[in-house]
């Protein structure tokens, strides 16, 4: 027990200054604080400004996706209009599958290479994909 004691004495002395913080020591603190809270600002503005790229991304991603979708299931589909987080995204499809079934052993393909882009603002995302018509069954 007196060992503690001792012991937290010791470390008290140890953390009490009987001069007390001085200017200099005051003006150091303030100067580290005002860096550090700088930082953090630039650092906060950095991560908003790709988060934001990040959304824009992915909404491109997602109606890109959907422009092939909506070209599966109706080839005359040209383009549609995408609402995302609040932003109108364009999308644009190419490509001709075929509406039909073509009969057997005819040589005509049942697939075909479809091209869907979308774009928002300056950024423009393109996703492709095989859209083929088989026999059901």
């Amino acid at each position: 027990m007196f060992i503690i004691k001792t012991a937290v004495r010791g470390a008290n002395q140890i953390l009490r200054s009987g001069n007390g913080f001085t200017l200099v020591e005051s003006l150091i603190s303030i100067l580290l604080i005002a860096l550090m809270a700088i930082a953090s600002e630039g650092l906060i503005a950095y991560f908003a400004k790709y988060t934001q790229q990040d959304l824009t991304g992915a909404c491109l991603l997602q109606a890109a996706s959907s422009g092939i979708e909506a070209k599966r299931a109706n080839p005359a589909v040209s383009s549609i209009a995408v609402t995302c987080a609040g932003q109108m995204v364009r999308v644009s499809m190419t490509g001709n599958p075929p509406s039909l079934l073509p009969a057997i052993g005819s040589g005509t393909s049942a697939c075909a290479d479809v091209v869907s882009t979308s774009s928002l603002g300056n950024r423009t995302m393109e996703m492709r994909d095989k859209i083929c018509n088989f026999p059901e069954g």
